[in-house]
């Protein structure tokens, strides 16, 4: 299908946002084509190269291709037809990429889902999806799918799971030794008196003669569905995923400089796949361009540096936290990097210092590179911009890729000029890797049109420069309302605390106040280095004066507590964790800033130490709120 992209660069460029710099012509082409026939068109060019390495196995891209045949042919022998949905609670392992194009084949769905879940919410996802049959990693069996056996069975028709060893894909020395170990463990199969409990070995070996045929390619049919981190809310929502936009996302990324990475170029597959940043942006974008995805499928955060270093990794995409605990990693030796070329940073916000501090490590470890930012959405298949050259200073999230714009829309449903001095608000995106917006009949994102193209809101806060240079604000679903009707930007307040080069992090979240039964505004904070009492009271002494004499804080952004923590807990995707410390109970050990506030202005202020129980010392002036 061809889009006239022009058409949309000229209406925006009458309210001043550029003309994007990496587009190649007037117009794009979104392959008329299915995800498993634009894989298998594209791979024709480098069958030789290794699709993906797995603890030392190497799986050509020629071996790839039979594997998803045979894949698709199981899943016909299971009764998986056109149409159906298919649940996947599988690891970073070959089998999940083997069954991403399996199931294109025979026209039916993935829905890829975190493996770790619990039975309950799985049931919801089985119900809300209507999926057909279910393929779960061995070592959550018992977590995830024995609870609810009878469930599934009686209230939704599923009468057999397929069940896949983690350890399925290792060389078969390897294999044999974790084998062995199994046995002399006393390890044996998994059973169930409920469900027809299948082998994927099994699956693939007694099909081989099922010769699943290639449905074809039909408009705006579901390629995958992927699910939300639920950072904001802690609800992750279903979204699904066309193969226009799938392969609409490749596309845009061969005109930059991901297209001209060599074919094996290694890329360090650690985000999951149940992520639209696994299973899209680092999968189907790697196996597209030809590169050699070095399958994870489990580690400790901690050692993403050292993961990095052992597998001569050339492209690392990660997210913030990861790359803070790389740059804490002490065993990496001077060069141990110096494979990486690339290294990207998504997922959630960084701060200059850490990326700083991360740029440093990297270079210092021989890398060829620093860390670059980059801006995305599940509901986008992942990354919407990227600090390409000449848009990689500071933290801004670069510019839109090819064939996707940015645009700041006011509360009117207006786009806002950029002018001479750009805009800030409520971002609103397009590109043709975008959802659009429904499931099951139900609308879970918002869009609107502009000029005969659908945009998304992205819900976040963004400032977009004149020469379309695009800096993240904060998520707009973050901000809340105080008592008196008062908005609080989480993020705003948390830049007054990291300004001070005493605090790594800040997170401001509401908490209800019961003296006055409303929300308001609590600061967590992490320290740079463990603090005396007697510091902490200084720092936050410090902060809350410097907020309060502040010409450009409004009083009322003043968080009513303050409360150390040693980190910041973060969800199973490894983003800011939100929902868990709104759900955090006070425990006496923050800091309380009593304010006696009129509806105009600030009578007195108090600074109430966790230490002592006294009021500290506060040079403070009055202010008009």
């Amino acid at each position: 299908m061809k889009v006239n992209f022009k058409e949309l660069e000229d209406y925006l460029a009458k309210l001043g946002y550029p003309y994007n710099e990496l587009m190649p012509g007037d117009s794009f082409e979104i392959p008329d084509e299915t995800a498993y026939e634009y894989l298998m068109n594209n791979m024709t060019k480098y069958l030789d190269v290794d699709a993906m390495t797995f603890y030392g196995r190497k799986i050509k891209y020629s071996e790839f291709a039979k594997n998803i045949n045979d894949t698709a042919n199981g899943l016909k022998g299971i009764g998986q037809t056109n149409g159906d949905r298919v649940a996947t609670l599988l690891p970073n392992i070959p089998e999940a990429a083997y069954i991403q194009y399996g199931a294109s084949k025979l026209g039916s769905v993935p829905s890829n889902i975190d493996p770790r879940i619990n039975g309950k919410m799985l049931l919801q996802y089985v119900k809300n999806e209507h999926i057909k049959n279910i393929v779960v990693v061995d070592v959550m069996y018992e977590s995830a799918i024995r609870p609810i056996e009878h469930e599934l069975k009686e209230l939704y028709g599923i009468d057999k799971v397929i069940v896949v060893p983690a350890t399925n894909s290792l060389p078969s020395v390897l294999k044999g030794i974790v084998s062995l170990k199994s046995k002399l463990n006393g390890k044996k199969p998994i059973t169930s008196d409920v469900l027809d409990v299948i082998y994927w070995d099994d699956m693939i070996n007694n099909t081989k003669f099922e010769n699943a045929s290639n449905v074809g390619f039909e408009p705006n049919k579901e390629a995958v569905i992927e699910h939300s981190s639920g950072t904001s809310n802690g609800l992750p929502k279903s979204i699904p995923l066309t193969n226009e936009n799938i392969n609409s996302f490749v596309e845009k990324h061969r005109p930059t400089i991901f297209g001209t990475l060599p074919h094996g170029t290694k890329m360090l597959n650690i985000l999951p796949y149940f992520a639209a940043y696994g299973a899209i942006n680092c999968s189907h974008l790697g196996f597209n361009i030809g590169l050699t995805l070095q399958q994870i499928p489990e580690f400790k955060f901690a050692d993403f540096a050292s993961i990095a270093a052992k597998q001569k990794s050339e492209i690392l995409i990660g997210t913030p936290t990861w790359y803070a605990l790389a740059a804490k990693d002490l065993r990496l030796k001077k060069d141990a990097l110096k494979h990486v070329k690339m290294a990207i940073s998504g997922g959630d916000s960084i701060d200059e210092k850490t990326k700083n501090e991360v740029s440093q490590f990297l270079r210092e470890h021989g890398a060829q590179c620093g860390l670059t930012n980059g801006h995305g959405m599940s509901e986008l298949s992942g990354s919407g911009c990227y600090q390409f050259s000449g848009h990689d200073d500071g933290v801004n999230v670069g510019i839109p890729f090819p064939y996707d714009k940015y645009v700041i829309v006011d509360k009117d449903g207006n786009v806002v000029p950029l002018g001479e001095n750009g805009a800030k608000g409520c971002t609103w995106i397009y590109t043709p890797s975008a959802t659009n917006g429904v499931f099951e009949n139900n609308r879970f994102a918002e869009t609107m049109d502009i000029n005969g193209f659908r945009f998304l809101n992205s819900k976040d806060t963004m400032f977009i420069s004149p020469n379309y240079d695009i800096t993240f604000i904060g998520r707009e679903d973050r901000a809340f309302t105080r008592f008196d009707g008062h908005k609080i930007v989480p993020f705003d307040v948390e830049n007054k605390f990291t300004n001070n080069e005493f605090i790594k992090q800040c997170m401001v979240v509401p908490y209800y106040d019961y003296d006055i039964n409303g929300k308001m505004p609590i600061a967590y904070v992490v320290p740079v280095k463990d603090l005396t009492d007697e510091e902490q009271d200084k720092l936050v002494n410090s902060v809350i004066n410097e907020m309060f004499n502040s010409d450009d804080t409004n009083d009322r952004d003043i968080p009513r507590k303050v409360c150390f923590l040693t980190e910041l807990p973060i969800t199973l995707g490894s983003k800011n964790d939100y929902n868990a410390l709104m759900n955090r109970q006070l425990d006496g050990s923050e800091y309380t800033i009593d304010i006696d506030e009129t509806n105009l202005s600030v009578q007195d202020i108090k600074i109430i130490s966790p230490n002592s129980g006294k009021a500290l010392v506060l040079t403070t002036k009055q202010k008009r709120i």
